[in-house]
């Protein structure tokens, strides 16, 4: 009796590995799932009924953010032989890509997939705390964070720096990476009848305030000077650059910062080159920026380039700078009135208490991820900025800092003033899926161009939600789109994934273009014709239009684009109270020993209105000028 049970238990058990593997087949498997921004292509290897490896072959995921789900997440599928293991925080897209395709993978293969999904174990967790000293810590490793973290290190200081995600870059790593500054890579553009018009009306403005006086005098000894010259090249200074940024918000920033970082930008240019950083010899007009002083990378993609680039001098040179990631600030220390250090805990549960002797930076970034925040906040869109409204920002954008500050005296200002990006993914509010500039033209359904794309980013953003289901087509030229050799976009992202989405369309003419994307085609073709007619004369856009620039060109025939495009929450103008030394103002009006703020979690920069390619610059800029001032230079 005894042996028949124990034959009996044997059978179950060989049934159970028959039902699990009698079929697996030892090999490499391939299978791909659709990512953030395109399909993700997977290889497992399968060797004994095992995951012997997983290998991410090809996709157009967003570098840094999704890189820990090839260096944390595949790791964990292997080493627990499971893939239920937890998204990586920031890449929960890429992250359902990766585990999908490997289960596509352990099917092919002939094992039951149920049985490589249980839970992973949990992470260990800790209750300690620990002391640490320095003498600067700063709170946001993105942008305005790496960019303090250098100039403060440089100055001979030691700092922690922190970062509640599991990577560095922030919101920079997924920003276009346009960068404004006058006077640089615009030798090859020429000065249009329109933009003189609008020299013109910039000088002849009534002065507000003194210092708007002093920038508008000395604009317009610039423009005659450069008249009496007879050159008619692109005409541009840093005061007109200032006079432009505080008249898109409408001049209710506070110009002292306006000019501060017009003025100081071409510094922060200069001092990324000096560390490898690679700027394309022509400046364009990005959408929103108003001017051609746009400048981009030569050797990077996006914004990610600003972040390599940091953090691969930091590394170069040596500089004191410790990087804690997956580490989020929970309070400031303050002391006698004075910020002198941070309260934090990393995702395991570690808690830390840091001393800063020389204070505290905070550079977290805005809020345009806080639906709760952007509703309680928003005075320009109705309070309609609801979780149905994308946004461009990654997740972790939850004005953490910006409530930090709040605690501990910080004045906020101008909090209500929230930007939309006039041309966003439908879905995921990104802006990676664009072929071409977005300042190309826009047309609706009916084929017809509606607003003049060269305007403020707030007057594209209501003149596109004013369309039919908010929807609206950026056409441009496949000669123009800024595809490089390896068919991939400014972004990174390959064409092709981004055809395959169904929200962009390429066709070797206007009319099958039409077609395909569901646009009236007579009306497109006269709207195109028109356009061209205004890029060859150089006047009498209908929309009124300054000027074409080339990337905007449709006039050397197909293949053409037209990209599905929506309005998404994409920078909070409002934020932390800084003067011209990014030292952070409290209710009173006076300055808060030790705390100071850069980048997006401040406001009073912007105004009502931020003019594209100014964000990239105000964080790097002012970054630098909280690191210096921090570090008492």
């Amino acid at each position: 009796m005894k042996s028949f049970k124990l034959a009996t238990v044997t059978l179950l058990v060989a049934a159970a590995a028959l039902s699990t593997s009698a079929f697996a087949k030892d090999g490499t498997y391939t299978a791909q799932e659709v990512g953030r921004n395109g399909a993700v292509k997977v290889q497992v290897i399968v060797k004994g009924n095992k995951i012997e490896s997983v290998k991410v072959l090809d996709w157009s995921e967003t570098h840094p953010v999704a890189d820990l789900t090839q260096t944390q997440l595949i790791p964990e599928i292997v080493k627990y032989q499971t893939t239920n293991v937890n998204n990586i925080s920031g890449a929960t897209l890429s992250s359902f890509a990766i585990k999908a395709a490997v289960n596509k993978c352990l099917k092919e293969a002939g094992l039951d997939v149920k049985q490589f999904q249980k839970p992973a174990p949990k992470p260990a967790h800790y209750n300690d705390t620990v002391t640490e000293d320095t003498n600067i810590v700063i709170v946001g490793a993105g942008g305005a964070g790496l960019s303090a973290a250098v100039a403060a290190a440089e100055s001979g200081k030691k700092v922690i720096l922190l970062e509640k995600n599991g990577f560095a870059g922030g919101n920079t790593s997924v920003s276009g990476g346009c960068f404004n500054v006058a006077n640089r890579n615009q030798d090859h553009l020429t000065m249009s009848e329109g933009q003189k018009k609008i020299v013109e009306g910039i000088i002849n403005q009534k002065p507000l305030n003194p210092l708007h006086a002093e920038l508008i005098n000395k604009v317009k000894d610039q423009w005659t000077k450069y008249k009496e010259s007879g050159s008619n090249k692109l005409f541009d200074s840093p005061e007109l650059h200032a006079l432009q940024t505080w008249k898109s918000g409408d001049n209710q920033a506070n110009l002292n910062l306006v000019y501060t970082l017009t003025k100081n930008v071409s510094g922060t240019m200069d001092q990324l080159s000096k560390m490898g950083f690679v700027w394309r010899g022509k400046a364009n007009q990005f959408v929103g920026a108003l001017w051609p002083r746009s400048n981009r990378a030569e050797n990077f993609k996006s914004g990610v380039g600003y972040v390599d680039t940091y953090l691969a001098y930091i590394k170069e040179k040596g500089l004191p700078v410790t990087l804690m990631l997956n580490t989020a600030a929970d309070d400031l220390i303050v002391k006698g009135g004075k910020v002198i250090g941070v309260l934090a805990q990393n995702k395991n549960g570690r808690k830390y208490v840091i001393n800063a002797n020389d204070g505290v930076i905070l550079t977290t970034g805005g809020f345009s991820a806080n639906v709760k925040m952007r509703n309680e906040y928003d005075e320009l869109w109705g309070k309609k900025l609801g979780k149905n409204t994308p946004t461009t920002n990654l997740p972790s954008a939850t004005g953490d800092g910006i409530n930090l500050a709040k605690k501990a005296g910080a004045h906020l200002t101008q909090m209500g003033w929230i930007q939309l990006f006039p041309a966003g993914d439908p879905k995921t509010g990104a802006t990676s899926f664009k072929l071409g500039e977005n300042s190309c033209i826009y047309v609706n359904r009916d084929g017809k161009r509606y607003v003049n794309e060269s305007e403020r980013r707030d007057v594209l953003a209501k003149a596109n939600l004013a369309q039919k289901d908010q929807l609206f087509f950026v056409i441009s030229s496949a000669k123009r789109a800024l595809v490089d050799k390896d068919g991939r976009n400014a972004y990174g992202v390959k064409v092709e994934d981004i055809l395959s989405s169904g929200k962009s369309f390429k066709a070797d003419t206007l009319e099958e273009l039409a077609q395909k994307a569901g646009i009236n085609g007579k009306n497109l073709v006269e709207t195109v014709k028109k356009w061209n007619e205004f890029c060859k004369k150089g006047t009498g856009d209908e929309m009124g239009r300054p000027t074409c620039m080339d990337d905007h060109r449709l006039d050397e025939g197909g293949p053409y684009y037209a990209t599905l495009m929506t309005p998404s929450v994409h920078h909070t103008m409002g934020g932390v109270q800084i003067n011209e030394k990014a030292q952070v103002i409290n209710n009173s009006g006076k300055v808060i020993p030790g705390l100071f703020a850069a980048g997006e979690i401040t406001g009073g920069i912007h105004g009502t209105n931020r003019v594209g390619c100014n964000a990239v610059p105000d964080a790097l800029t002012f970054g630098r000028i909280a690191g210096l001032t921090a570090a008492g230079k």
